[in-house]
């Protein structure tokens, strides 16, 4: 092999190394504050037997939070983060909130992608009838900035 097919294949061999780095430094969770928005699909008022819930029923909650790679999900002050998995840029978390009506539990996975995020999740609430029932949501957030310092 000449020096020219050696120096071809090492740079190919260097670039195949390099792109999987670049591709999950897109795809990781990037340090800062962020801006979540959360929709849920809570139960119907008049909901039938079963529980059957209307999509866009609860409104939007927006909420700021700092997070990093190593706290990727932001959490509430009665909520208590039960087990949380992290690879690169995907998150699946448990959560259990302590509400007057007792328990909240949820569960979400999540994909952090350079200044977005995007996530699902399904909560246990109760309904109007006092039934718990599962109700999805959806989480979007976008990179803010740095931290406010402290």
């Amino acid at each position: 092999m000449n020096n020219r097919a050696i120096q071809e294949v090492l740079l190919a061999a260097l670039l195949a190394g390099l792109t999987p780095g670049a591709a999950r430094a897109a795809d990781a969770v990037k340090a800062g504050k962020w801006q979540f928005t959360t929709q849920m699909q809570l139960p119907a008022p008049q909901a039938p037997a079963g529980g059957q819930s209307v999509p866009g029923s609860g409104q939007p909650m927006t909420r700021t939070a700092c997070i990093d790679p190593t706290h990727p999900i932001p959490v509430e002050e009665q909520c208590k983060l039960d087990n949380m998995q992290r690879n690169g840029g995907a998150v699946t978390w448990a959560m259990t909130c302590s509400m007057p009506q007792g328990p909240v539990r949820s569960t979400g996975s999540g994909h952090y992608a350079g200044d977005t995020m995007t996530a699902t999740l399904t909560a246990v609430v109760p309904d109007p009838n006092g039934k718990w029932v599962n109700a999805p949501g959806r989480i979007t957030g976008r990179y803010l900035g740095p931290c406010d310092a402290r």
